[in-house]
């Protein structure tokens, strides 16, 4: 063999493997762009889960607080009231 038929071999060789490489490269760039896609959903998911767990969060913080005032009202009103019988209680006794 001449070496112009093994450099004709070699430029062979070398086109075949950059034909297979750039085939190789445009699948794997398909395959990324799919797995993007799917990550990018997931992700979406995700963030409208949290968005839904922070209203949630924040509609029972909302209800406690409510809850909590109501509570105190209750317990000053009552703090009123036994102040009231011990002012007649006192009363009543001078």
């Amino acid at each position: 063999m001449s070496i112009w038929g093994a450099m004709a071999l070699v430029g062979t060789m070398a086109t075949i493997l950059g034909v297979f490489i750039t085939v190789y490269g445009i699948m794997n760039n398909r395959t990324l762009k799919m797995e993007a896609a799917g990550i990018r959903e997931i992700l979406l998911r995700m963030e409208q889960g949290q968005n839904e767990t922070r209203l949630q969060i924040s509609q029972q913080i909302e209800q406690s607080r409510r809850e909590m005032a109501e509570t105190m009202k209750y317990l000053a009103d009552l703090v009123h009231q036994e102040g009231e019988k011990t002012r007649e209680a006192v009363r009543a006794k001078a």
